[in-house]
C-alpha cells in the first residue's frame, strides 16, 4: 500500500504543478460570449520512439496565427501550449504530436496541454484555465495513469 500512498502524493503534487500552468509568464483572458471550448487528450507508445499525443477539441478554432482569418469566428481561435513535466516545451498548431522519448524521464510523466490566444493569453473559463493532462509511465504495462480536463468532451472520444 505504500506505492500507492506513493502514487497519490505523486499525482497531489503534479496537479499542484498543472495549476502552476496559469502562470507560466502568461497573462489570462476570461472567455465572454463565446461557446467554452472543450479539450481532451489521448496517449498511445509510438512504434520507434516515445509516445504520440492527440489533442481532441470542440467549440476551439487552434491553429498558426497566420490562418487566424480563415477560422470559424463563432468559436474562439488560438493555439495550445504543450508542458512536459511542467516545462513549456513548444505551441501546437493542429491536434497530433510526437513526443520523443528524451524529452521524458524515467517512471511518472505529466503532459499538460493549455489553450491560448495567438497573445499568448491562456483561455480561462470561471477563472480556470482550459488544460487537459495526462500522467502517465512509458515504461508500465498500462501506459495512463490519470487523465484530467478542466473541460471534458460529454461525449468522450476514447
Amino acid at each position: 500500500m505504500s506505492w500507492l500512498k506513493g502514487i497519490a502524493l505523486l499525482l497531489l503534487a503534479s496537479f499542484t504543478q498543472a495549476a502552476e500552468l496559469e502562470v507560466h509568464d502568461h497573462k489570462s483572458r476570461d472567455i465572454e460570449n463565446m461557446p467554452i471550448p472543450k479539450i481532451e487528450i489521448a496517449l498511445a507508445r509510438d512504434a520507434m520512439d516515445g509516445v504520440n499525443l492527440h489533442v481532441e477539441l470542440q467549440n476551439y478554432n487552434m491553429g498558426s496565427p497566420s490562418n487566424a482569418g480563415a477560422q470559424n469566428n463563432q468559436w474562439l481561435s488560438g493555439h495550445a501550449h504543450l508542458f512536459i513535466n511542467g516545462v513549456k516545451q513548444q505551441r501546437l498548431y493542429a491536434t497530433d504530436v510526437h513526443i520523443p522519448a528524451h524529452w521524458l524521464k524515467p517512471g511518472v510523466n505529466q503532459i499538460a496541454v493549455s489553450l491560448n490566444s495567438h497573445q499568448h493569453e491562456n483561455w480561462t473559463h470561471s477563472a480556470k484555465t482550459i488544460v487537459g493532462s495526462v500522467f502517465f509511465n512509458p515504461e508500465a504495462d498500462n501506459l495512463i495513469l490519470h487523465q484530467y480536463s478542466s473541460q471534458p468532451i460529454a461525449a468522450t472520444f476514447r
